[in-house]
């Protein structure tokens, strides 16, 4: 509850509006939470193959949120990804 802050409710109602032309050009990497509640394994396969994005990484033992439970693993797959060429 220390690190929970709030959050503006305007940006999660408005409508997202993607354009054919732009949507895709955006580099795109999928980090695999193992151990996630809310979206199962198989359910985040599913959007993987649906939606192929650069590359898949995988957190073992993270929940839906892993900036909370495997902070440094991560913050680890980030610096990775940043070092992609």
């Amino acid at each position: 509850m220390v690190s929970m802050r709030q959050s503006p409710i305007g940006p999660i109602m408005e409508k997202l509006c993607l354009s054919p032309d732009k949507y895709g050009t955006a580099r795109r990497f999928y980090i695999q939470t193992l151990d996630d509640r809310a979206l199962s394994p198989d359910v985040q396969e599913k959007l993987v193959r649906e939606n192929p994005p650069e590359g898949v990484f995988k957190i073992k033992g993270s929940d839906h949120c892993p900036f909370f439970s495997k902070p440094q693993s991560l913050h680890k797959i980030l610096v990775e990804i940043a070092q992609i060429q």
